[in-house]
């Protein structure tokens, strides 16, 4: 359905009756808008947790239109949108606005005959409505950032029943979850983001002067302190639903870990050995690994299986390198399989050379590029061609990681199936 333009409504006959904008506390409109910068959503793709709430609510509404509407600045704009084409709509002519401010539930059982919405371009034109309800989207604090409603072209004068109102207001604060849920899984991936490019770096910068390597240190730990404060404020806020602050530690806890990575350089003189090996527990770094991409791959529409074991598994090796590998090689199988594919994380109970393995469906390896143990994909000065098109700069981190550590890498497709298999071999345990 097409709904009438902005520069419609200037033209003759277009709007018989007046209609009134919602009025608007500055000082709620600042927390407001403060809110959905931080979200990051408004102009997101659409999303399909999203389209099957509003597929849901126009259902139990009995309501042809039924909307995720986000109030911007100067306009609504629709995450998601059942029954109308349009993304968006001014401010100025949008019902949600007026649902801001309403306690619970706005409901218009009939706008032609309402003096706040008789003349809107929405009710004398396209999509022509005459009922509307409309139940606010929430955060913890009580800001409402827009609404979930139902249109209808025909009037209501009963509105909705007991039911659907109840039904309407669940859903929004579904929708006011997921919304949460969203910016910290996005948050989370920008952290990984940060986090292959601050090893790069640091790989980089192997036989770098101290003095530079003191000034990344110091450029680095201020947006990863202020990151994990900000996590940790989101995960002890009681108000928020259990699934986001669990996000938010995972968020801290990624901030924590590469906060390490930079501490355990600067801990480092130059030209000294990397860190000393000791008896550990695989599955404890490992577990923490899947913990901390687990967000990429939902993102990705990657299914993460987790083949660690009950019982323990000794090696000998430091417990953050093997975490640090872990993490390189799911973010690089993430990265490169495609959505809808499945990645591994499998453990090795060897008693010669205890390690793990991350399997992916992804492409593989291109065939001319497999060599002996791997080395003509992992080799010093090789470019990997992972996935037809990996700089192979993780897996590269990651072998020279594993190597330090005594241990060894070996990659190639798996057998029997589509698909790239990279395998970590550490030294036993001592006895």
């Amino acid at each position: 359905m097409r709904i009438v333009t902005k520069a419609d409504t200037g033209k003759s006959g277009t709007i018989g009756k007046t209609f009134t904008p919602a009025g608007r506390d500055p000082a709620r409109e600042r927390r407001r808008m403060a809110h959905l910068d931080r979200l990051g959503v408004l102009d997101t793709p659409p999303e399909p947790g999203f389209d099957r709430i509003v597929d849901i609510v126009s259902d139990l509404c009995r309501a042809p239109i039924a909307l995720v509407s986000l109030i911007d600045t100067d306009r609504q704009w629709f995450k998601a949108r059942h029954g109308l084409d349009a993304t968006e709509t001014p401010r100025d002519w949008a019902f949600c606005d007026h649902a801001l401010a309403a306690p619970t539930v706005l409901e218009v059982p009939d706008a032609a005959q309402d003096p706040r919405f008789a003349g809107n371009p929405l009710v004398v034109g396209p999509p022509f409505i005459r009922f509307y309800a409309g139940a606010p989207i929430r955060l913890g604090d009580g800001i409402a950032l827009g609404t979930l409603c139902v249109i209808d072209p025909e009037p209501r004068p009963d509105g909705l029943d007991d039911r659907q109102t109840r039904m309407l207001e669940a859903h929004a604060a579904l929708v006011a979850e997921r919304l949460q849920l969203l910016a910290a899984n996005n948050h989370l991936r920008e952290q990984m983001d940060l986090a292959v490019r601050v090893q790069t770096r640091l790989v980089d910068m192997a036989a770098t002067p101290g003095q530079a390597v003191q000034e990344l240190a110091h450029e680095l730990r201020t947006p990863l302190c202020s990151t994990m404060g900000y996590a940790a404020l989101i995960a002890a806020d009681q108000r928020l639903p259990q699934e986001p602050r669990a996000w938010a530690g995972s968020i801290e806890e990624a901030g924590r870990w590469m906060l390490g990575l930079v501490n355990r350089l600067l801990a480092r003189p130059r030209g000294a050995e990397g860190p000393r090996p000791q008896v550990i527990d695989l599955r404890q770094p490992l577990a923490a690994a899947l913990r901390l991409v687990h967000g990429l791959s939902l993102e990705a529409g990657i299914r993460l299986e987790d083949g660690l074991t009950a019982e323990p598994v000794t090696a000998e090796a430091d417990a953050a390198t093997v975490q640090q590998v872990a993490v390189n090689l799911l973010a690089n199988a993430i990265k490169y399989t495609p959505a809808g594919g499945t990645v591994r994380l499998d453990i090795a109970r060897g008693p010669d050379r205890p390690g793990f393995a991350v399997l992916d469906t992804g492409p593989g390896v291109a065939p001319d590029r497999l060599g002996d143990g791997g080395d003509a994909i992992l080799g010093r000065g090789a470019a990997p061609a992972v996935g037809g098109g990996s700089s192979g700069m993780g897996l590269d981190i990651a072998r020279r990681l594993v190597e330090g550590q005594g241990g060894r890498i070996e990659i190639g497709n798996r057998s029997g199936g589509a698909g790239l298999a990279v395998s970590v071999r550490l030294r036993p345990a001592a006895v």
